[in-house]
């Protein structure tokens, strides 16, 4: 089959001739757009990488707060138990000093009261450190999940961003334009 350029006026030469002068310009366009969607996705995959990477650093932020709070808590407790212990053993060298006998009558009730302060305050203190602790390392716990997060949010990007293909889109675009331009000839053009 050949074809007759001859059959055309200078109407349809002139409408071929724009017709391919759109196709190309729609297919540089096509390109041009996969492009800019592929490099798009690779941006926020980029943003959720660092995301996740902050994520991960305040996580272990969050886990040394917490053995900080540990160690605090831990010295309140050694002052403390420190502080009522030289109490109970002022109050006994001034009992023993008055000729007053230790761990009869009233004397043993006023120093097991004090061990069991000391005992409660011990105590207290200790869950106050583990409460606040726990706290910390669920607040870690949440941001090591977020940081998982970002980390899927980014790999899914990635992939998104490699699925796009530039030349499968200039390709759809030339094979619409040519086929509009083919449709568009008179039936003189093909000639038999």
């Amino acid at each position: 089959m050949a074809l007759n350029f001859g059959a055309l006026g200078v109407g349809d030469k002139l409408g071929l001739g724009l017709g391919v002068s759109s196709m190309l310009t729609g297919i540089i366009g096509a390109g041009s757009k996969a492009n800019t969607e592929r490099y798009l996705a690779r941006s926020k995959a980029l943003n959720f990488e660092h995301q996740r990477d902050m994520a991960q650093l305040n996580k272990r932020m969050l886990e040394s707060q917490a053995q900080h709070i540990g160690r605090a808590y831990n010295k309140q407790i050694a002052i403390r138990t420190m502080k009522a212990g030289q109490a109970i053993s002022r109050s006994k060298a001034s009992f023993a000093a008055r000729g007053i006998q230790m761990g009869v009558g009233s004397t043993a009730n006023v120093f097991a009261s004090a061990e069991l302060m000391k005992e409660i305050d011990r105590l207290t203190m200790n869950t106050n450190k583990v409460r606040a602790m726990n706290t910390k390392r669920g607040q870690a716990v949440n941001m090591g999940i977020r940081g998982d997060m970002y980390g899927m949010s980014a790999d899914n990007l990635f992939t998104t961003a490699s699925s796009i293909s530039p030349i499968m889109d200039m390709s759809s675009t030339f094979l619409t334009g040519a086929s509009s331009i083919v449709s568009g000839l008179p039936s003189e053009f093909w000639k038999k």
